[in-house]
C-alpha cells in the first residue's frame, strides 16, 4: 500500500481529489454557496457516503463499515485542495473564501464519463439542495445522527 500522505493511500487521495472539484463542478464557477475548506470537508462526508442518505442503491462492504471510523483527516483536505489549484481545477476567492471550479476543472470532470461520476454529480445535487444551507452545527449534528442511526444506537 503505498501512502501518499500518513495514513492515506494514494487510491483515497485521487478519489477526495475528484469528489471535490466535481462538487464543485457542480456548483459552478460563480456559485454563493459557501465553499470554504472546513465546509468542503463537512460536504465530502456526504460525498464519500452517499448510501447514507438513502439515495443510492449501491453499497459495498468497505464502505458500509468505513463511516463508523469517520473523522476528517484535515492533512488530507489541505493537500487536495493545494493540489487541485495547482493543476488549476479550483480557484479560492480570499475575500469570500471560497472555492470554485475553474474551466479546466469542469473539462476535466466532463472528460471522466463514468458510474462513480455520475453517482457524485446525484450526490452533489443533493448536498447543494439540503446540506448547503445548513450551518456547520447543524451539518455536524446531522453526521452525528446518521452515524449514530446506522450504528444502530
Amino acid at each position: 500500500m503505498n501512502e501518499i500522505i500518513n495514513g492515506v493511500t494514494y487510491k483515497e487521495y485521487l478519489l477526495t481529489l475528484i469528489r471535490i472539484v466535481t462538487f464543485l463542478d457542480y456548483l459552478g464557477e460563480n456559485h454563493k454557496k459557501n465553499t470554504s475548506q472546513e465546509r468542503l470537508v463537512m460536504y465530502d462526508f456526504f460525498l464519500k457516503y452517499p448510501e447514507l442518505l438513502s439515495i443510492t442503491d449501491s453499497i459495498d462492504f468497505d464502505t458500509k463499515y468505513s463511516y463508523f471510523h469517520w473523522k476528517p483527516n484535515h492533512k488530507l483536505y489541505d493537500a487536495v485542495l493545494a493540489d487541485a489549484q495547482a493543476r488549476v481545477f479550483i480557484k479560492y476567492d480570499s475575500e469570500t473564501r471560497r472555492y470554485a471550479s475553474t474551466s479546466i476543472g469542469m473539462e476535466f470532470i466532463n472528460n471522466m464519463s463514468n458510474t462513480y461520476i455520475k453517482n457524485l454529480v446525484k450526490t452533489s445535487e443533493y448536498v447543494s439542495r439540503n446540506i448547503c444551507k445548513l450551518s456547520s452545527k447543524a451539518i455536524n449534528e446531522k453526521i452525528n445522527h446518521i452515524l449514530i442511526s446506522c450504528r444502530g444506537l
